[in-house]
């Protein structure tokens, strides 16, 4: 019989210690070899709030009844006392016959990882939105598993027992399908309300510039590193960096300058993960439905991972599936200062380091051009009748008092235009330069 795994760590300041359990007949599990799977694992029970004192890794088939075999389950269950252990966690979804058979043997709380996934979502998410579609997986995943939820989850405390606003999910059938049929008709709403607001966003006609990419692969960090290029950057400009997988649904939006003087936006998405489970895709939706109104895609990448052909595949294949493999993208190669050797770079493909800042003025310059490469130097003259052309203009880009003069015909403005915003201005133009 296989043991435990048991960790020195003290645990005595947590309120809910976990045993963390896979059973495989592979050398690979959610895409990951099983080590790495493990790893990642352990990584989701601390993200959730909570640390993970022994593990236990059994290469043999799943039991259908209790995941893994009784004889080593009541093993596991008797180390757990003296472990001060109050979780068993399983690497794998386990069906509602599961989580109430193992439950009823142990008297303790049984989690899966996509359970984890949810609860971490559910604990970060502060945007109206995010909290809707995370509580609709939530419920849509007890639907199916009902039995599993009778126990612990309908009278407990602690991780995967309530949702996003800290009430308790529910545990009764009807009550969850009737719930159900409320989120969506909130859901229709919020996202209606999130519609309009994005048509105001788009009449400012701003650069969109979205960070996509593995979690903890440092898009927050780059993002507060590019926003500090910025010479009228502010510290409450930032946005909160968390080294743990996961650490929000909600996207970050932020404004900027380019080193050309013209402002654009900064939005930082949720973290992917490897072998994204299908119930939490719609948690995902209004992230990836954000993506499609980018003007460019930073993918940002861990090169220092060894997993870093896994994480190339995770994006490629998320970015095919929501239908945005047209967008421009730059690949952003972060943590470049952990390599014994340097990279030679290119317009399209920049090895950075946000902790060093190695790079980040290459980054900062490739967006610029990346962003304004159908650009048109012209002369408008605004006359002085149409004057709120020229104050629509002065919103968009830093105008310096050279750039223009004032005739007895109306403003003469000497400009840089995008081809979205030369057929805007045409009529204005006065001379090709």
């Amino acid at each position: 019989m296989e043991r435990l795994k048991i960790s020195n760590k003290d645990v005595s300041r947590f309120d809910e210690v976990a045993i963390t359990i896979a059973v495989c007949e592979g050398e690979k599990v959610h895409a990951l070899t099983v080590e790495d799977a493990m790893i990642e694992l352990k990584e989701l029970v601390q993200a959730a709030g909570c640390e993970v004192k022994a593990e236990l890794l059994l290469h043999q088939k799943i039991d259908e009844d209790y995941y893994l075999d009784k004889e080593t389950l009541e093993y596991v269950i008797e180390q757990m006392d003296g472990l001060d252990a109050t979780m068993l966690v399983f690497i794998d979804e386990l069906t509602g016959k599961q989580i109430k058979n193992i439950e009823d043997m142990s008297k303790k709380k049984v989690v899966d990882r996509t359970m984890l996934l949810l609860e971490i979502l559910s604990s970060s998410s502060n945007r109206r939105e995010s909290k809707l579609e995370i509580e609709k997986s939530q419920l849509l995943y007890r639907l199916d598993r009902l039995e599993g939820f009778q126990g612990i989850y309908k009278y407990g405390n602690g991780i995967c027992v309530n949702n996003p606003n800290q009430r308790r999910l529910l545990t009764d059938e009807e009550q969850i399908r009737e719930k159900l049929d409320s989120l969506d008709v909130e859901l229709s709403i919020t996202v209606k309300n999130r519609f309009v607001q994005r048509s105001r966003k788009i009449g400012n006609e701003l650069p969109l510039v979205a960070f996509i990419g593995y979690t903890n692969s440092g898009k927050s960090s780059i993002m507060n590193q590019l926003l500090e290029l910025d010479p009228d950057h502010t510290e409450e400009s930032a946005i909160i960096v968390k080294d743990k997988i996961l650490s929000t649904l909600d996207m970050s939006l932020r404004k900027s300058t380019l080193p050309n003087g013209k402002e654009y936006l900064l939005v930082d998405t949720v973290g992917f993960v490897s072998d994204l489970p299908e119930v939490m895709k719609d948690a995902f939706k209004s992230t990836f439905e954000e993506l499609g109104y980018a003007d460019l895609i930073l993918t940002v990448y861990d090169i220092s991972s060894d997993e870093l052909a896994l994480q190339k595949k995770v994006i490629e294949d998320t970015i095919r599936s929501i239908g945005i493999t047209e967008k421009r993208n730059i690949s952003v190669y972060n943590k470049s200062d952990k390599l014994n050797k340097t990279l030679n770079s290119s317009d399209k493909n920049i090895f950075i380091s946000a902790k060093t800042g190695y790079n980040l003025d290459m980054l900062l310059e490739s967006i610029q051009n990346t962003l304004f490469e159908d650009e048109a130097e012209v002369t408008l003259l605004i006359p002085y009748s149409k004057f709120e052309t020229f104050n629509e203009i002065k919103k968009n880009r830093v105008i310096e008092l050279d750039d223009f003069t004032l005739t007895n015909s109306g403003v003469k403005l000497n400009i840089v235009l995008t081809k979205k915003e030369f057929e805007k201005y045409k009529d204005y133009i006065k001379s090709n330069i």
